[in-house]
């Protein structure tokens, strides 16, 4: 009788451990798509800051074009230099977004394998 308390005991223990541990990889998965969620609209808000920078290197790029055809050199050069940092910040921008996106796809990743282990 003992042993037969003992193992229904063992039993009940062992399925309330096993139903505690699937909702943790649930609750993991979850937190793990929430964030991947955050990198991805990080990612969008990079890439519309890299279109902001690409648009301000073309404005600049046609006023330098403009004091050029004026013969006004040292401005033209001016706006030549701005347009090659607007650029610069373009990539940068760029390159965090494909960051934030490698960011979100192992994330992605994470939340896949702990469903699998459910």
């Amino acid at each position: 009788m003992k042993q037969l308390v003992f193992l229904s005991l063992l039993l009940f223990l062992g399925t309330t451990s096993l139903s505690a541990q699937d909702n943790y990889y649930q609750q993991q998965a979850e937190r793990y798509q929430r964030e991947a969620e955050y990198y991805q609209r990080q990612a969008e808000k990079y890439r519309r800051e890299a279109t902001y920078y690409l648009k301000k290197a073309e404005n600049y790029q046609r006023e330098a074009k403009y004091y050029t055809q004026r013969g006004d050199l040292d401005r033209a050069q001016t706006y030549t230099r701005y347009t090659e940092n607007e650029l610069d910040k373009y990539k940068t921008y760029l390159r965090y977004a494909s960051q934030a996106d490698d960011k979100a796809s192992t994330y992605l990743r994470y939340a896949a394998e702990a469903l699998n282990k459910l």
